[in-house]
């Protein structure tokens, strides 16, 4: 999201605009609001170490942020680069094809993105029944996959798999023992 004096911007995959419109016009008639779509290019920078005060995601050791794109001679990262940085954070991109399928819980999201502390929204109650009276919280690591049986746990749950270089990453889900 991005917000100036002009309104709010709000970045989704070109799969995901769809979703996202029919879910806004619902309730956007009860606020007198319109909705402009446009297309626009987003650069997802990622750095090592911290090179500026402010970054969207990080994992205190791999960094990201966004800026949108003014021009189309840099060099971009591949779709499976992009994927894998991604993954080395430890974030679950989300797809079209994920919509309705996870809770923030299941994704270790229930942090970084949900606020329990604003008002309603679709699907609350099960969110806030989780985090309040679950006793064991998932975790969401990534991991190359050699590493797997070393996880500590009865369930691990796939979330993603990735090959890159012939070498196979896996973000997965689990509960401690």
């Amino acid at each position: 999201m991005i917000t100036d004096n002009s309104g709010i911007e709000v970045l989704v995959d070109a799969s995901s605009e769809n979703i996202l419109s029919e879910e806004l016009h619902k309730f956007i008639k009860f606020y007198n609001l319109e909705v402009e779509i446009k297309s626009r290019k987003v650069l997802y920078r990622f750095f090592i170490k911290s090179e500026s005060t402010h970054h969207l995601i990080s994992n205190n050791k791999l960094f990201c942020d966004i800026e949108l794109m003014k021009n189309d001679s840099i060099d971009l990262l591949t779709k499976e680069e992009f994927e894998l940085n991604f993954l080395l954070l430890g974030q679950f991109l989300f797809t079209n094809q994920d919509s309705d399928k996870y809770r923030p819980h299941d994704l270790g999201m229930s942090k970084s993105h949900v606020s329990f502390s604003k008002g309603c929204f679709r699907g609350q109650e099960v969110v806030a029944r989780t985090e309040h009276l679950s006793k064991k919280k998932k975790e969401i690591i990534p991991i190359s996959c050699e590493d797997e049986t070393s996880i500590d746990s009865k369930k691990v749950k796939t979330l993603r798999e990735l090959t890159f270089s012939d070498n196979v990453f896996k973000l997965v889900s689990f509960l401690p023992n």
